[in-house]
């Protein structure tokens, strides 16, 4: 079997172990609505039923025309013309004559009678009971009115037959008339709307297929042609460009420099010989004074500007490349121009090819309508003529009477309701509604009920499975034949045990089974969860385990209680529990100690002696909660609680912390660092996945134990075979 999402495997073991679980939500509905429905099928009114039935008396040969209304006189066979029974049987003239003789309703005037006639429609049924015969029948309220009105219909419907006779004669010259002409100018439409079809489709019909083919093919040609024309001119032009940028960056757009004048050269070399004689000389040398006057004599006369020379070759070649730039620029316009013409007929091309099958769908549709028009007009008019030749003969020989045959008998039983097949399908649909709420309810639950599902859904090892412990001493009666079942049995006291059959009793409705039935299943997976925590303390040395949960309501106190009892009887040394739950501390009600000081009066108080509040219960020492604190998480954060677990460490062999639930509250968090140990506790059928794993990280911590799976129900599970055994054989025989 395939698990399925949360982990849960369908099988008919698991189907009928959750119908066991979930019988309500399928009980209570099947009693309620099958009630219901019965109660509804009560109140039902009985409804009754006759029949008449009505044969033709000759046969006739076929009607005239298929498609137009059959004449009821000449029908043989009743199931080909049942249409033409019904609406001769159900007209007007037929239902009035009904209403008005029976006076079936209250009918006054014409709107009051046609209601009355809507209403008296469906009770009338025409039932086939041969090729000649048929049924005409009425239900209602009452045997006597029933009876009497199917035998009036039926004889109603034999004299509207041999009326309607005379009426259809005289039809059938006109209806065959107009068939003729409505088939002719049917014909001659269709037949003008195919030749325009074909002159406006001349070009997309499919016998112009090949040639459209041929011509887009050519067009594609072309247009790849102008691609590579437009392909190899850009080509040409990015070669162009980076010829044009490499001359601009040689300088070809740079004028051309001017020729020098006598003049300039004169002052330019003035100008180097002051620059000369001012590194040799000061400045009132008269050399450096008479260059200087030249200088200025110079420049006061002017410097006519030389001509300038010619083009370089760089330039003339920057001219011819932007040129030929502008001729490429209007080819590759010219090509894409001429492409996008391409490709305007292409896309014609593309349009008449796509459409041809279409086309010829189309036109094939229409030649086939305007052939069967052709010759549904040529049988029509064979038929025409074949009517005005021997009509007189038809008029005198087809002829049929109907009679009723077998009239309708009084009712002696109503047909209707069938309360036993309501009622059947009542129990159905509750039957569905509640596995449909079963399965709904199964979706929507996702806690644990095996150990399985606990393995499949976490890594954390199960300690043990505890099952479902009675708040009463088991009840078992002694062996018989072999057979074993439940009667109550007194059980020997062992010599150490001060325990009376009441303070049993006492301790069984606080489920402290290990105390009260220490042979019980459940005592013996405390004891089985007893070895696990002392191989956990040998091979860690750990001393101190806290008893936890995810949230309240799961038997984490219950678990704390049993398994501290059980390790007070096999551990050497002095076991203690201390409730550690001081929001709401139980373990005190559970033993049937009396309000004492406790765990929280220990943390408010300083240098005081652990003894006054400690209780001794059979060998286990127990620290009750004590007096409620209003703010437990900071007494529990305190230097003090560490102190005072170190002390309990050292008068202790093994302390046990009955801890409050995890996700509602902190206290669980300071006190998980505070032990060795964490152990989890979680109730079948209640914790939910999702609360464990949230539990789990907000715990955050890496010593836990174990899980605890608390509340299973051994008899719904594969092995319960295993712990009936037990009780059969070893409980039994105590």
């Amino acid at each position: 079997m395939e698990p399925t999402k949360d982990g849960k495997r369908i099988s008919a073991f698991t189907i009928l172990k959750t119908l066991k679980r979930r019988k309500f939500f399928l009980l209570v509905p099947m009693v309620l609505i099958t009630g219901a429905v019965a109660v509804y099928t009560q109140r039902l009114p009985e409804r009754f039923r006759a029949k008449a039935l009505v044969a033709s008396e000759t046969a006739a040969p076929e009607p005239y025309l298929s498609g137009r209304p059959a004449d009821p006189v000449a029908i043989v066979d009743v199931q080909e013309h049942l249409r033409t029974i019904r609406e001769t049987l159900l007209s007007p003239p037929v239902l009035e004559t009904v209403i008005r003789e029976f006076n079936l309703y209250d009918a006054v005037g014409n709107r009051g009678l046609d209601r009355a006639m809507e209403a008296m429609t469906p009770r009338i049924q025409i039932q086939v009971d041969s090729p000649e015969a048929f049924y005409v029948g009425f239900e209602g309220g009452q045997p006597q009115q029933v009876m009497q009105v199917a035998n009036r219909l039926a004889a109603l419907f034999v004299e509207r037959t041999s009326d309607i006779h005379g009426q259809r004669a005289a039809q059938v010259d006109s209806f065959l008339d107009a068939e003729v002409d409505r088939l002719r100018n049917q014909l001659r439409e269709q037949e003008d709307g195919l030749k325009n079809y074909r002159q406006s489709m001349a070009q997309e019909l499919p016998d112009r297929l090949a040639a459209n083919l041929k011509l887009l093919e050519n067009l594609q040609q072309q247009a790849q042609s102008k691609s590579d024309l437009i392909a190899d001119a850009q080509a040409r032009r990015q070669s162009v460009v980076n010829e044009i940028l490499a001359l601009e960056n040689q300088g070809a757009l740079e004028a051309p420099p001017r020729e020098k004048t006598a003049n300039e050269t004169a002052l330019e070399d003035l100008r180097l010989k002051l620059r000369q004689l001012k590194t040799r000389y000061t400045a009132e040398n008269p050399e450096i004074q008479r260059a200087e006057q030249e200088i200025r004599d110079l420049e006061a006369l002017g410097t006519p500007l030389g001509t300038r020379r010619e083009p370089s070759p760089l330039h003339m070649r920057y001219v011819a490349l932007q040129a030929e730039l502008t001729a490429i620029d209007q080819r590759v316009k010219s090509y894409q121009q001429e492409r996008a013409g391409l490709t305007s007929q292409m896309t014609v091309y593309e349009k008449r090819i796509d459409s041809s099958p279409g086309l010829e769908t189309t036109l094939t549709q229409r030649m086939r309508d305007a052939s069967l028009t052709r010759t549904q007009y040529e049988t029509m008019l064979a038929k025409q003529q074949a009517e005005k030749l021997d009509q007189r003969v038809e008029k005198s020989s087809r002829h049929a009477a109907f009679k009723v045959i077998e009239p309708a008998q009084l009712p002696t039983a109503p047909y209707s309701p069938q309360r036993a097949q309501i009622i059947l399908m009542g129990l159905m649909a509750s039957m569905g509604l509640g596995l449909a709420a079963i399965l709904l309810v199964e979706q929507m639950d996702s806690s644990f009920e095996t150990i399985e599902e606990v393995q499949g859904f976490t890594s954390i090892p199960v300690l043990s499975a505890i099952p479902t412990i009675a708040n009463s001493l088991p009840k078992i009666r002694p062996a018989k034949n072999g057979y074993h079942g439940p009667v109550r049995v007194e059980f020997p006291k062992p010599k150490d045990d001060r325990l009376s059959q009441e303070e049993r009793a006492q301790f069984q409705a606080h489920r402290l089974t290990v105390l009260s039935d220490p042979q019980s299943i459940a005592s013996q997976q405390y004891g089985i969860l007893t070895l696990k925590v002392q191989r956990w303390r040998e091979q860690t040395g750990g001393r101190v385990l806290v008893v936890t949960s995810a949230a309240g309501g799961e038997g984490k106190s219950l678990t704390a209680l049993n398994l501290s009892m059980a390790l007070a009887s096999s551990v050497e040394g002095r076991v203690l529990l201390v409730d550690c739950d001081l929001r709401r501390p139980q373990v005190h009600d559970r033993l049937g100690l009396k309000d004492a000081a406790g765990f929280s009066d220990l943390l408010a108080v300083t240098d005081r002696d652990v003894r006054p509040f400690v209780s001794k219960v059979g060998n286990l020492y127990v620290m009750p909660g004590g007096t409620r604190l209003s703010d437990p998480v900071g007494m529990l954060s305190m230097r003090r609680t560490r102190e005072i677990l170190a002390r309990l460490r050292e008068e202790y062999e093994f302390i046990v912390l009955d801890s409050p639930p995890i996700v509602p509250i902190a206290d669980s968090h300071f006190l998980a660092g505070l032990a060795d140990g964490v152990m989890l506790v979680i109730r079948a059928r209640q914790t939910r996945r999702e609360l464990l794993q949230r539990a789990v990280e907000s715990l955050g911590a890496t010593n836990i134990l174990g899980v605890v799976l608390n509340d299973v129900e051994y008899g719904d599970t594969r092995y319960a075979y295993a712990y009936r055994y037990y009780q059969r054989h070893y409980v039994s025989r105590r």
